[in-house]
């Protein structure tokens, strides 16, 4: 379409033009965007003053933009018969991306950027800049050698866990349980928020945790700082070393646990009756839980008595056998210590000596 054509009918800015014809000339007010290409400089600025707070390589701009300005833009394409040019959404986050890649020296990846810039801009041509940055993910370990002490914290009551002000917005309650100690210390060392953990099986309150440690995964929302080295958190009796990673597998991997378990029995035991226990090695636990039937495999047993009704049990068995319900038969766990031994058995305390994945 000749230029004189669509200026005798449109008034359009350099940029609008340029989009429609391959050639400019300024006249503005525009009749699609109003302004806002004329402020291109402007906004970029805005966008780097937001992105200061954050340390990234990479970034992707995105754009939204009042109806208005696509319904005028849509109207002139449709009156002129004109096809196949680029919008002023993708004109604008293409020339705000060379801006910020210039004025920054980062550059844009489409893939997985490390922070994505959203523009919103409204009717009469404000732009509210916001910035979110690609989360981070750790592999860890954590060792505990004090009792007492959790595995998971309790949600923030004030954000149900997304995050606030009274929560440091790491969603949990507090840093009374190991979740709380490593999630305390992640906002702290990327300014991010909500720490999200996958665990690698679990244990009781009072138990240890000992060997090398249990493994677990763990992902930081929007965190500031990217730029990290190994770290290592100690408080309250745990030590956890964390490992920066480039994501968490989707898949759970299968593990293999070592536990000391102490057992009282209700009846006298003898050497007699506790060598029956060695049948449990090498065989396979089925239990019901959450109306699905599970199994899981012991590899070997090995039974220490205490006295006459208590002795400790060193297992090596499947990651997520319930060590409670293997020993007291309940969740239809079968076999299970109390059926075997022929006397009601209970957990007095487990401690974990070892895990590891396969």
């Amino acid at each position: 379409m000749p230029k004189e054509t669509l200026l005798k009918q449109y008034r359009l800015c350099k940029h609008c033009l340029e989009r429609h014809i391959s050639t400019g000339r300024s006249s503005r007010p525009c009749y699609i965007c109003q302004g806002l290409m004329d402020n291109l400089d402007v906004i970029a600025n805005s966008i780097l003053a937001a992105v200061k707070a954050f340390e990234f390589d990479t970034f992707l701009i995105g754009a939204t933009l009042s109806t208005q300005i696509y319904e005028r833009e849509d109207t002139m394409r449709a009156r002129l018969k004109i096809r196949g040019k680029e919008s002023i959404k993708h004109y604008l986050t293409r020339e705000l991306g060379m801006r910020l890649a210039r004025l920054a020296r980062k550059k844009v990846e489409y893939r997985k950027p490390d922070i994505t810039i959203t523009l919103t801009v409204d009717k009469d041509n404000n732009v509210d800049v916001a910035v979110i940055s690609r989360p981070l993910a750790f592999s860890g370990v954590y060792i505990k050698r004090s009792r007492g002490l959790p595995q998971k914290q309790d949600k923030c009551a004030s954000c149900i866990g997304k995050g606030c002000n009274s929560c440091n917005y790491s969603g949990l309650s507090g840093s009374d349980s190991v979740e709380g100690i490593i999630a305390k210390e992640l906002v702290r060392i990327t300014r991010g928020q909500t720490p999200k953990f996958t665990w690698i099986g679990s244990e009781d309150q009072s138990s240890l945790v000992l060997g090398s440690g249990r493994p677990f995964y763990v992902r930081v929302f929007n965190p500031k700082k990217r730029k990290l080295k190994n770290k290592t958190i100690k408080d309250k009796g745990i030590t956890a070393m964390l490992n920066l990673i480039n994501d968490i597998p989707i898949i759970q991997p299968r593990f293999i646990v070592k536990t000391k378990i102490h057992i009282k029995c209700q009846n006298m035991l003898t050497k007699k009756i506790l060598k029956k226990i060695n049948s449990l090695s090498g065989s396979k636990v089925s239990f019901e839980n959450k109306l699905k039937i599970g199994i899981k495999s012991i590899h070997s047993v090995r039974v220490r008595q205490l006295d006459s009704n208590q002795f400790i049990l060193t297992i090596v068995a499947e990651g997520g056998l319930m060590i409670k319900q293997l020993v007291g038969g309940e969740e239809y766990m079968k076999p299970n210590i109390s059926d075997t031994l022929g006397a009601k058995c209970e957990c007095v305390m487990f401690d974990i000596l070892d895990v590891q994945l396969q």
